[in-house]
């Protein structure tokens, strides 16, 4: 008799989407609700391009006919839990995106981590293929508040056993840009952490509006984390954007870092000079632990 083979790739997703389904089933017999085609995602298995034990994997439904492939980590323990959804920048979602999230997960957070933006301009080489069926960039470019990852926001709130009402944002660069548009233009989040925040990116050409033409309507605590050695996005900037929600009552706290390069909570991918290098080894696991400190402090 011949056996059929099947071929391991198969088997693969094939366990993958079913270890995610059994996961929501679990949740549901503890009476969290979930109807995932009827809030617009579905579990998928990983991609070949970027995987993480024990992350599972969704698509969530975006405008235009998009998708947002996004990693969901779990802390231990039957929840619920809040949610934080991680924003990534300009280079696209990366290995060290999920290493990132699956430490923020480790503190008691249902942590999301997905491809808000298809990027379309240096520092990424080309499109990050994990990405391909994301928003394009342009669309970013032309109206930010609409196109800032907010369905990744309503689909987190969505996941079994998280707590919908406790909801963060932490977004890297040209992520800090959409957290903060996000966040101030309807997305109802409890807390957001911006790191390296692109207000006025200055490599995108046309840039979108300035996050400061939207502080107006940002109402959650906000953490702004900010090198003063930044050459990718200048200090001043975040320093700018500061004074304009401190002006206004805004509940924003702001830390720079000094002799700290581009991005002071996670490492960028193009090399440092060892000078940059060396502040980075000394500074980035307090300034990560401030990061996560301020989402207990507002999501617990």
């Amino acid at each position: 008799m011949n056996d059929r083979v099947v071929p391991a790739g198969r088997i693969a997703t094939f366990v993958s989407c079913f270890l995610v389904m059994l996961s929501m089933a679990s949740y549901a017999r503890m009476g969290t609700q979930i109807s995932p085609a009827a809030i617009g995602w579905m579990p998928v298995a990983a991609p070949a391009e970027l995987n993480a034990p024990g992350a599972q994997w969704i698509k969530v439904e975006a405008r235009a006919g998009h998708k947002m492939l996004a990693a969901v980590f779990r802390p231990q323990g039957a929840g619920p839990f809040p949610v934080v959804v991680v924003l990534h920048g300009a280079s696209g979602l990366q290995p060290d995106h999920l290493a990132l999230a699956e430490e923020v997960a480790r503190a008691g957070f249902v942590v999301v981590a997905g491809c808000w933006q298809l990027i379309a301009s240096p520092p990424a080489a080309a499109p990050n293929p994990v990405c391909s069926e994301a928003p394009p960039q342009a669309a970013w470019q032309a109206d930010p508040a609409a196109n800032s990852g907010k369905e990744l926001i309503a689909a987190a709130r969505t996941l079994p056993g998280v707590r919908s009402d406790r909801v963060g944002l932490y977004g890297l660069s040209r992520g800090g840009n959409a957290a903060l548009w996000a966040a101030s233009t309807g997305a109802s989040v409890q807390a957001v952490v911006v790191d390296a925040p692109a207000h006025l990116p200055l490599r995108v050409d046309p840039p979108p509006p300035s996050t400061q033409s939207a502080v107006a309507g940002l109402a959650a605590p906000t953490l702004l984390l900010h090198g003063t050695a930044d050459r990718v996005v200048p200090v001043d900037q975040s320093r700018e954007y500061e004074r304009a929600a401190r002006a206004l009552g805004k509940p924003i706290r702001a830390v720079y870092i000094d002799g700290m390069g581009h991005m002071v909570t996670f490492t960028p991918p193009a090399r440092e000079a060892e000078a940059l290098a060396e502040v980075r080894r000394k500074t980035q696991p307090e300034a990560r632990r401030q990061a996560i400190e301020f989402l207990r402090e507002h999501l617990k």
